[in-house]
């Protein structure tokens, strides 16, 4: 319901940003504590350690060279896992808390002030995208932002609310890595009769939260272009910020196989992105996927489009597959439904997000490697250029590894 009453908020004020894996800690018994703010830390109060295994191989048949620098080991360095309860918290953009003491974080704790720094780069930019369309705009004091709150509207939560919100609310494969491990702390702590806010428009988000136990007569849809006031903000915080699952979330992705998936069955499957391509979502198009798609089909792959069919056959098509074969992108992501020891073709066309899906197949235990396919040179972005897979290479690999 609209309001116009806002508290501690007035044109231009200033807000801190905080890691929020810094607050005070505070007890579980005090979640619903009116007053009583902080983090409330879950198992050991220090930071999480992990190594990404190396990929089973990276092959580059046209010597492009994206990942000459090595594919080795890679240690992710976590905050400890923390829910941050605030009272007369306001919600705003993406996942941004301000806070009545004027500061302000996010669902994201950093182990590493690199980390932190980079994040708070990102914030300071005038883009609504890497701004997280907060109305945030930095000083000339380093960590503090001016905020404006614009015309958007006032929203008014009263009571508790648990914020399921984070990051690139848009993205499908966001979503995934991002959101759906919070149900972890949801089932945890007893909320899931809780009110929660959490950007679930499209169905398949709806549905994923509903199959962790979060029912849609829970959830309300956060509007990132308003103002939302929450009496007693519970926030849990994001698991895995690197995209390389911790053990719990695995769990909850385990428990998604079990609940909505099906046993490994030996099917081989190619994740698609030709009709999305076709539509226009995307300029990093594959220029002879058909032609691959042909020659998979006649190998007995079968060929999936994850936006085209609903999340439980998506859940039930990963599952159930021994190989998974498909070009970069948030279809793969879901991988996260896969049995370990299911293995997995990445075909990477270019370097920025390598970390996170190298990260996700090793924290799930997948047997993974990475194909290298070719930009064309007459494409001049600097990002999602258009590009091919050698598809002769790529075929040789896959039988290889299916003879393994």
């Amino acid at each position: 319901m609209a309001t116009a009453e806002t508290p501690h908020l007035s044109a231009l004020d200033l807000y801190e940003m905080v890691n929020p894996a810094d607050l005070p800690r505070v007890s579980r018994s005090d979640l619903f504590s009116r007053g009583v703010d902080g983090i409330v830390v879950e198992g050991e109060s220090t930071t999480r350690v992990f190594e990404r295994k190396r990929p089973a191989f990276v092959d580059d048949p046209d010597h492009v060279g994206l990942f000459s620098s090595g594919m080795g080991a890679v240690q992710y360095l976590y905050p400890p896992a923390f829910t941050a309860v605030v009272t007369d918290a306001i919600l705003v953009g993406y996942r941004t808390i301000l806070t009545p003491n004027r500061q302000f974080f996010t669902d994201e704790g950093y182990a590493e002030d690199s980390v932190f720094q980079h994040q708070l780069k990102r914030i300071s930019k005038p883009e609504s995208f890497a701004n997280e369309a907060t109305g945030l705009r930095p000083t000339n004091r380093e960590r503090f932002f001016e905020f404006d709150a614009g015309s958007r509207i006032s929203k008014h939560v009263e009571g508790n609310a648990v914020v399921l919100c984070s990051d690139e609310p848009f993205s499908y494969g966001s979503f995934l890595f991002r959101v759906v491990p919070k149900a972890k702390a949801v089932r945890d702590l007893g909320l899931t009769s809780t009110l929660c806010i959490a950007y679930a428009i499209q169905k398949p988000f709806m549905d994923l939260l509903n199959f962790c136990g979060i029912s849609a007569e829970t959830i309300q849809l956060h509007d990132i272009n308003a103002l939302t006031r929450i009496d007693r903000a519970i926030v849990p915080c994001m698991r895995d910020p690197h995209a390389y699952l911790d053990p719990e979330s695995c769990e909850v992705y385990a428990d998604l196989r079990k609940n909505v998936g099906c046993p490994p069955s030996g099917k081989k499957v190619y994740v698609s992105r030709y009709s999305l391509n076709k539509a226009g979502w995307s300029t990093r198009i594959m220029t002879n996927e058909s032609e691959l798609i042909a020659k998979l089909e006649s190998m007995g792959f079968e060929i999936i489009e994850p936006e085209l069919i609903p999340v439980q056959d998506q859940i039930k098509a990963f599952s159930s597959a021994s190989i998974i074969v498909g070009p970069s992108g948030s279809g793969l992501f879901n991988t996260m439904f896969c049995h370990p020891g299911t293995k997995v073709i990445d075909i990477q066309s270019e370097p920025q997000w390598i970390y996170s899906y190298t990260g996700m197949y090793s924290s799930l235990q997948l047997n993974y490697g990475i194909v290298v396919g070719k930009a064309d040179p007459l494409d001049t972005k600097s990002v999602h250029r258009r590009w091919t897979v050698n598809i002769d290479a790529l075929l040789a690999r896959i039988k290889s590894f299916l003879a393994e």
